[in-house]
């Protein structure tokens, strides 16, 4: 007969699942239990009678708490997890109850998150963060999906671009939320710095056609707090996963060779790492020229972490700025010396034939391993030039990200953001915000 067979169980008949549970519990607290600390404890629980909570408990301590400092933790998540029989029965209730708000609040926002009559392909948790929002966030969000649904041309197969739209939206207010509960909890933005970070939060969220040049400073900082923070992230992806490649069976042998033969020592051969190349196109033409100036001063950032980095501006040709990147002249050198005063700045915009001299001039540049970053509304002249040059382009690099920075209540009313969207990956960037969002999820 074995060991479960033999314990007596009271009114749980799913005591051994349970107490499976609360070892789990143990080792998440950092305790060093295994399945032979289990089986000691079930053993111990033959001994002694279950009804009996003090008994019970200690000898459930005396099986799986080997050190004085574990005590502590042993005592909390033990009245926490086994408790009388009432207690279980109301929290059973309870999360009954909450599961139920749950369910209607998704349902909830299913109903209200829809494009021509169909609900949107969004998940649980998704929809929770919807419901969570204040109604003012809501009803912005409401109205924005009806002007979408009731735009000019606006096909059944914008469909998935808008529901990325929403993901990105709704996922960036539970990153904002995550970290105002952060701040709350650590105590930052109280007292003096409170004012600060209130502006700071609202030039990330302005349009940055609109912002004054007495918030620049700011507007600066936030930039360069967002290359940092995804210049860390790349670098982290970078540490993970084995450092090493396939056994290197020839070197092995040579190596191991003063052992007679018997290999005690491994070599494997370095493993090689696939390097990030990122081409930035940035759209200077009269209705870009602060929008670029934003992602230039933000991909300057990157240069320590992503060295295969270059720099172009267009509007009726193409200009390379990555011999100024690369010298480390500095951005202001960068943006006054070469983009503000380049022939290409203000100007007019030729898509295709910009493309097309980038392809012809700058083949080097273009291969499997280059993410192509397109800052720019589409607005251009000749668009079938300019989609016949995309697709080129798009056959011939890793991938194309389009940074659009439209209001995206406007896509709708202009053919070309449909045409291009639907060909290429496009991500609304008219604030700091969505610029972050966008970039930290995608590079």
């Amino acid at each position: 007969m074995s060991i479960m067979e033999k314990i007596p169980l009271g009114r749980d008949s799913h005591l051994t699942d349970n107490l499976a549970t609360f070892v789990e519990l143990l080792r998440c607290e950092g305790l060093p239990l295994g399945t032979t600390e289990l089986i000691d404890a079930l053993q111990a629980l033959e001994r002694v009678d279950l009804s009996d909570r003090t008994a019970f408990k200690i000898a459930l301590r005396a099986a799986l708490v080997k050190s004085q400092r574990d005590f502590a933790a042993f005592n909390r998540i033990f009245d926490h997890f086994f408790v009388d029989f009432d207690v279980y029965q109301n929290r059973v209730e309870q999360s009954d109850k909450y599961q139920q708000e749950q369910q209607e609040q998704i349902s909830l926002a299913d109903r209200d998150l829809q494009f021509k009559g169909e609900s949107l392909q969004l998940s649980d948790d998704e929809l929770k963060q919807y419901s969570s929002m204040t109604q003012d966030e809501r009803d912005r969000l409401q109205e924005f999906l009806h002007k979408t649904e009731t735009g000019k041309n606006v096909e059944p197969r914008f469909r998935p671009l808008l529901e990325n739209v929403v993901k990105s939206h709704l996922r960036y207010c539970r990153n904002r939320d995550s970290e105002a509960d952060y701040n709350k909890a650590s105590g930052e933005g109280d007292g003096a710095g409170s004012g600060s970070t209130s502006t700071d939060q609202n030039i990330r969220e302005k349009d940055i056609e609109a912002v004054r040049s007495s918030e620049m400073p700011s507007a600066e900082h936030l930039l360069q707090q967002l290359s940092r923070k995804l210049a860390v992230k790349i670098l982290r992806r970078r540490r993970v996963g084995p450092r090493s490649g396939a056994l290197d069976l020839r070197r092995s042998i040579r190596d191991n060779m003063r052992f007679g033969g018997v290999i005690f020592n491994l070599k494997r051969r370095p493993k090689r790492r696939s390097k990030q190349q990122i081409l930035l196109l940035c759209d200077v033409s009269a209705s870009m020229k602060q929008y670029s100036t934003f992602v230039i001063h933000f991909m300057m950032g990157l240069q320590d972490v992503v060295r295969n980095l270059s720099c172009f501006s267009f509007a009726e040709q193409v200009e390379n700025l990555t011999p100024e990147l690369k010298g480390r002249s500095g951005l202001q050198h960068v943006l006054e010396s070469v983009v503000r005063h380049s022939k290409n700045w203000g100007g007019g915009t030729n898509l295709g034939s910009s493309l097309e001299e980038l392809s012809r001039k700058y083949p080097d540049y273009l291969n499997a391993k280059t993410t192509v970053i397109i800052v720019s509304d589409t607005r251009t002249v000749s668009i079938d030039r300019a989609l016949k040059a995309l697709e080129k382009l798009d056959d011939r690099v890793k991938r194309i990200i389009w940074l659009n920075p439209l209001p995206i209540e406007r896509w709708p009313d202009y053919r070309s953001v449909n045409i291009i969207a639907s060909k290429v990956e496009m991500w609304p960037c008219n604030t700091i915000a969505q610029l972050e969002e966008v970039l930290t999820g995608r590079l």
